[in-house]
């Protein structure tokens, strides 16, 4: 099967999928609502299938000539769509790793794969999935990275090994006391990426909840 025709079958498989219970439309499917004057409608379903075959023909040409391969799980498995259910401060997590390969001096690296225009900011997705790998099976890769499908190229790989199973396990601890208590702190660094602004007081959204009022102790 050429790689055309590979694609051909998995796009119709996933359009199927996605459109089954009425529930999404063929217009819904969009990656990002950006204009420009190439693309007047943005990046929507046509815009996908068109350079999604290309993005994938990237990933081919990519694994062709990288030396690196896929890390076997201690179960036997490849370290494909790895599914992981586990827990961080007493919270069950669920996660799916997109690839961990074994590089030429046996050490581990995490890839996740990324089709967005801009590679992510922070590395705690990367570390997260370490953290993750380590719990399950006592192996920690040290190493991790995202491929940009944009550029068919890997990003700088960032060392796993500072942010510890004890740090993410008190992150995630602190987190669920201060949703328990409904305590919210706003990122104002994230604010341009949340869907929720229409809700944020901090913001002046229309759907916000008033602040409380605080008491002071002197």
């Amino acid at each position: 099967m050429s790689l055309k025709d590979t694609w051909e079958r998995a796009w119709r498989y996933e359009l199927a999928v996605a459109t089954k219970n009425g529930e999404v439309s063929l217009s819904d499917i969009r990656q990002s609502s950006r204009t420009t004057k190439a693309n007047p409608d943005g990046e929507n379903v046509n815009w996908w299938y068109e350079n999604g075959y290309e993005f994938f023909k990237s990933w081919v040409t990519w694994r062709d000539n990288s030396a690196w391969k896929i890390w076997t799980l201690p179960n036997g498995e490849p370290a494909i769509e790895v599914s992981l259910e586990v827990e961080f401060g007493g919270i069950p997590f669920k996660g799916a790793i997109d690839r961990v390969f074994e590089l030429e001096n046996g050490e581990l690296i995490i890839l996740d794969l990324k089709t967005g225009a801009r590679t992510p900011s922070t590395d705690f997705q990367l570390e997260v999935y370490a953290c993750m790998l380590e719990r399950t099976y006592g192996i920690r890769p040290q190493w991790g990275c995202y491929w940009m499908a944009r550029t068919g190229q890997t990003s700088m790989a960032v060392d796993l090994s500072k942010f510890t199973l004890k740090k993410l396990d008190t992150v995630v601890a602190q987190f669920h006391k201060a949703r328990e208590n409904n305590i919210y702190l706003p990122n104002f660094d994230g604010c341009k990426m949340c869907s929720l602004q229409e809700h944020c007081e901090y913001k002046s959204g229309e759907k916000a909840s008033p602040l409380g009022e605080l008491e002071y102790v002197d």
